[in-house]
């Protein structure tokens, strides 16, 4: 009798085991948040050498002259790019049991942050304020007042809803900007190509692009799935970022 009644014990206790097993996979697949990106391929564009006009002028000349410059900035830096990716079931080994490729239209965002561990869970990605702006500033040797700021860059609030992990982002309530497409400027909007929005996880500023799968990019030559900016300290040799993918479904 008493074996019997260990064998329904144990045969309980395995059920329950297997009921939390089950509960902790639902929850998992509910809220999976953005993962770790792996770069597999990187190129550089330092952009053009610019040679100098000249004017040849006789002597007794007052001659008045109209210069122009194109200056390339050390302040910020431009990462552009595709995405690829599928859905996993995946053990912390990563050994997979299941596996679903993401479709042919890619949906998500690409998230660049200086952060290394850059925290998704919920309540913790919000949009970025003046004071984070200012302080990214300030750590990166900008100057608050310049055009270039980070907030002086990140200058509206037009951009769609899209959510960061288990957290929603609204539309129109963020600092966003809109990439350029053809070498000509957009209004940044909720409809536009390459949008880019300004979070903060509550230690740092994260940049957020949001994927516009295979589309003509700034060049007009190639299609990219992503276009960001992320602001830069001209002083020193390359500040790191840290780059993070969520896929939509």
């Amino acid at each position: 009798m008493r074996t019997e009644h260990r064998k329904k014990t144990e045969a309980l206790m395995l059920m329950l085991v297997v009921a939390m097993m089950v509960c902790s996979l639902s929850f998992y697949l509910s809220y999976a948040l953005p993962y770790g990106a792996t770069i597999s391929s990187s190129s550089t564009d330092s952009g053009p050498t610019i040679a100098p006009d000249s004017s040849t002028d006789d002597g007794g000349e007052i001659v008045t002259l109209v210069l122009d410059l194109e200056q390339q900035t050390n302040n910020w830096k431009a990462y552009v790019g595709n995405v690829t990716g599928k859905f996993i079931l995946q053990n912390s080994n990563n050994y997979s049991i299941y596996e679903w490729p993401s479709g042919d239209t890619i949906e998500g965002e690409v998230y660049i942050s200086r952060n290394e561990s850059v925290n998704f869970t919920s309540g913790a990605i919000t949009c970025a304020d003046n004071t984070e702006m200012n302080a990214e500033n300030t750590f990166l040797g900008i100057s608050g007042s310049a055009i270039y700021s980070v907030n002086g860059t990140f200058n509206s609030t037009n951009h769609s809803a899209f959510d960061v992990g288990e957290n929603s982002i609204s539309q129109n309530t963020c600092p966003a900007i809109a990439l350029w497409v053809n070498d000509t400027s957009q209004t940044p909007s909720p409809n536009a190509e390459f949008q880019e929005v300004a979070l903060h996880d509550g230690k740092d500023l994260v940049f957020a692009s949001i994927i516009n799968d295979d589309n003509t990019g700034f060049d007009n030559t190639t299609t990219y799935d992503f276009q960001a900016i992320v602001a830069e300290n001209a002083s020193s040799s390359g500040t790191k970022y840290y780059f993070y993918l969520e896929l939509g479904s």
